[in-house]
């Protein structure tokens, strides 16, 4: 994915949280007396079809997107639909493991290129991202970590030209 399309995405998605939260603190206030019925079914309509939209968008960018993005559409997608009251935990723990197993292999593959390329920063910071989101989902390997460690360790410092 190219810089500008990552720039062009990343702000859309900042757009679309800044609009969440402007718009969803009404779904959460009472509604008047004088609101009628008819009102708010077409709010709760709106809201429902804003969840359902953002569930879409959310499934998409865990797809393509870098983690960030994914992680902000997921979380929107999660405001919505709890303010349309049609919020599924179980569906929301399957994307979450989805976005952190896409960032592990994402970080596994950083690193090996690393190593190749012999950038010791970049091996070692793809390292701590490879632990901390295979821990946040319970599927850190201690000995698969203390192994790429070392392969990271062990890479030769570039020489200078």
């Amino acid at each position: 994915m190219s810089l500008n399309r990552q720039l062009i995405l990343s702000a859309g998605m900042t757009v679309a949280t800044l609009l969440s939260l402007v718009v969803a603190p009404e779904a959460f206030c009472q509604a008047s007396p004088l609101q009628s019925q008819a009102q708010m079914d077409a709010r709760q309509k709106e809201l429902e079809r804003d969840a359902a939209v953002n569930l879409s968008l959310a499934k998409k960018s865990i797809q393509d997107d870098a983690f960030y993005n994914a992680r902000v559409a997921l979380n929107v997608w999660k405001s919505s639909a709890i303010a349309a009251g049609s919020f599924d935990k179980k569906l929301y723990e399957d994307l979450r493991k989805q976005l952190y197993d896409k960032s592990i292999k994402d970080n596994l593959r950083c690193i090996e290129s690393s190593i190749s390329q012999r950038a010791i920063p970049d091996a070692n910071q793809c390292l701590k991202i490879y632990r901390l989101h295979a821990q946040e989902i319970g599927a850190f390997d201690p000995r698969r970590y203390e192994e790429l460690k070392k392969r990271v360790a062990a890479i030769p410092p570039r020489k200078k030209p």
